[in-house]
């Protein structure tokens, strides 16, 4: 319970930041996507339950304050923390090398379904024009925001969530 209620704080103040800070701050009117970040650390990090969760309450604020119709944010997230929750056995707390593949994938993926669901079904064919000039440039700025966000996320996994030692049974002498 206390992870979720965490979960859920996170991803308002990924939210807000995604909506107001770095609206500020994009280059070349690209900005990262800290919701897929965090949707892809979640699922990554603790399995793909908590992935889809996070997913759901992403998807849905994004389509409750920007979409037209709602559940296709929705899909699109959850599809992505499930996926990165098949990886979590994979889950190394000191390796960044998955965890920012996994952001990357995830990126591209979003980008993939986003124009699937927004452009394709209107008959929009230009995707080579969006993966050159959207997807990779939003892939390539939210893996170096990743980082950041990751070891945070790490930072705070060890804060709330220390991990306690197992005592060794009585007659055990292995060291």
């Amino acid at each position: 319970m206390k992870r979720c209620i965490s979960l859920i704080f996170l991803i308002l103040v990924c939210f807000v930041l995604q909506t107001s800070v770095f609206t500020h701050i994009r280059l070349s009117n690209i900005m990262p996507n800290l919701l897929v970040i965090l949707v892809s650390a979640s699922g990554f990090m603790y399995g793909r339950k908590y992935g889809m969760f996070v997913g759901v309450i992403c998807g849905g604020l994004i389509d409750l304050i920007y979409g037209e119709i709602i559940g296709v944010s929705i899909f699109i997230y959850v599809i992505i923390g499930y996926i990165n929750g098949f990886a979590n056995k994979l889950y190394y707390k000191d390796d960044l090398s998955i965890p920012l593949f996994a952001v990357a994938v995830s990126d591209l993926l979003y980008g993939m379904l986003y124009y699937i669901c927004h452009f394709l079904l209107r008959s929009r064919f230009d995707i080579l024009f969006y993966i050159i000039h959207i997807m990779i440039p939003e892939m390539i700025y939210t893996v170096a925001v990743g980082i950041v966000i990751y070891k945070i996320l790490q930072w705070l996994e060890d804060r709330l969530y220390p991990q306690q030692e197992v005592p060794l049974a009585k007659g055990d002498k292995s060291y």
